[in-house]
């Protein structure tokens, strides 16, 4: 083990880990990142497959996001936001109004000015994700109360989801793993079951889940007096397993909420910015959410910052004379930080001018095909499904079945496929991509090509040691 290593295991305590791991499997070592590679203290090169757990969408050290952060650093790097405005964050603002309100890129590149009409009109900042979903959360609960619907307390959310790591972020997620330690600090949230779970926009029943909906209506009506909105990823369910599932769901839900005065938040954080093949994933099922919360990719990850939109009639049930006590009196010390501004700007420049979609709607086809190959010459690799510049499969028994989850066999395959040259870490036997937005060809498929040769080393040549009962 290296002396960084070793000095590593004595003082820092390491995200989503068992520690004891480290000490057989000693951290990676980084001594720079460029595009899409981590480069090691050694010389060699990984290519980062996951985005830096999914906020690299344009890739590591852009030039244009890293003169933006710099050309701020010399004006000022953070200034409280209350009662102070500035020219970056107002841009910022309209920008991203107009992205998430559907209109074309001119409305929202680097020579735009202005904001245009559309559902999305107000934006809330803070800093990272599970700030912004409470954020919105609490927008939902408190506006319920002052338009008059005090009994509307309580959320719903879909089975499988994942919305951050705070008490009330993890109340509405459902991901054992990391809720279960803390369920008695949370508050009770239905999770809706039946989800349309879909291989992607080729499957046939892609926009039809009439098959499903009854039985999510019927648990949405057992709760429509007391809900103050429904919490969703859409279409794109990150850490409960990268699954996929039918747009029209959210319209269908989109319907029975405006029938039954329910909010949508949506949580876009990491289905968003253009990780599904659009701007927002909700554009996908051209439905606009009461909340639409963004982060991750809205920096491509070089500064943490969130932010959650929301409507003028939200908007309007908060504001009243002081003496009213009606105002959201949310805050984050670093809400609208400068530097995080500059450099969402600037990746929205990026996004704009280097036709960033297209580039998304040119490489999944070329994504999917390969995956397929790999599938085809396999008998352990499971629904696979993708959308935009996302693709996921399930290592299983030759059978369907699971491996028993305490083989841990995804995160072997991630063991190996460092030693190749990729950064593939799993959601347990999951193995998904989710690389830069902006990844080349030649990056992609060597991305793939190391995949293969991975699960041929764990599954093949390991098979008798690893899994004999």
């Amino acid at each position: 083990m290296s002396d960084l290593s070793n000095r590593d295991l004595e003082v820092l305590w390491h995200p989503c880990s068992q520690m004891r791991d480290y000490e057989q499997f000693e951290p990676v070592e980084i001594y720079k990142a460029k595009g899409s590679y981590l480069y090691t203290e050694d010389g060699s090169k990984i290519l980062d497959a996951i985005s830096s757990w999914w906020c690299k969408s344009l890739g590591h050290c852009h030039p244009h996001l890293q003169s933006a952060l710099v050309e701020q650093s010399q004006k000022f790097e953070q200034v409280i936001l209350a009662n102070t405005t500035n020219a970056g964050v107002v841009r910022l603002c309209e920008r991203m109004l107009n992205m998430a309100n559907g209109h074309p890129s001119s409305t929202w590149d680097a020579q735009s000015s202005g904001l245009e009409d559309g559902h999305y009109q107000k934006v809330f900042f803070a800093d990272g994700g599970s700030s912004a979903m409470e954020i919105a959360m609490k927008m939902a609960v408190h506006a319920q109360g002052q338009r008059g619907q005090t009994k509307r307390q309580k959320f719903m959310a879909l089975k499988n989801g994942y919305h951050g790591e705070t008490v009330a972020t993890l109340a509405v997620g459902d991901c054992g793993l990391y809720g279960d330690p803390y369920r008695h600090l949370m508050f009770p949230v239905t999770m809706i079951d039946a989800i349309p779970y879909r291989s992607g926009p080729q499957d046939p029943k892609w926009m039809d889940c009439s098959a499903e909906w009854p039985a999510i209506e019927k648990q949405l009506n057992k709760e429509k007096d007391s809900l103050a909105a429904i919490v969703y990823e859409p279409i794109l369910q990150g850490a409960g397993g990268m699954l996929v599932y039918s747009p029209d769901l959210i319209k269908r839900m989109r319907a029975w909420a405006d029938a039954n005065d329910v909010f949508l938040i949506a949580d876009e954080i990491a289905a968003g910015m253009g990780r599904c093949g659009t701007m927002l994933a909700g554009h996908l099922a051209e439905v606009n959410a009461d909340f639409s919360v963004l982060s991750k990719g809205l920096t491509s990850g070089v500064l943490p910052l969130s932010a959650v939109l929301t409507t003028n009639s939200i908007y309007e049930c908060f504001l009243a004379d002081y003496t009213e006590l009606k105002a959201f009196m949310h805050s984050n010390t670093y809400t609208g930080n400068a530097l995080a501004v500059a450099v969402a700007n600037a990746a929205l420049d990026v996004y704009a001018s280097e036709n960033i979609m297209q580039h998304v709607e040119r490489m999944h086809p070329l994504m999917m095909k390969a995956l397929e190959s790999l599938v085809e010459q396999r008998n352990d690799l499971y629904n696979l499904r993708g959308i935009g510049m996302m693709a996921a499969v399930d290592i299983r028994q030759v059978s369907g079945e699971p491996y028993d989850w305490k083989f841990r066999t995804g995160y072997s395959v991630f063991q190996q496929a460092i030693k190749l040259g990729a950064w593939l870490r799993p959601l347990g036997d999951t193995m998904y991509l989710f690389p830069p937005l902006n990844v080349t060809d030649h990056e992609l498929l060597e991305i793939i090509h190391i995949l293969r040769k991975s699960l041929k080393v764990v599954l093949d040549r390991n098979r008798d040691t690893l899994y004999t009962d």
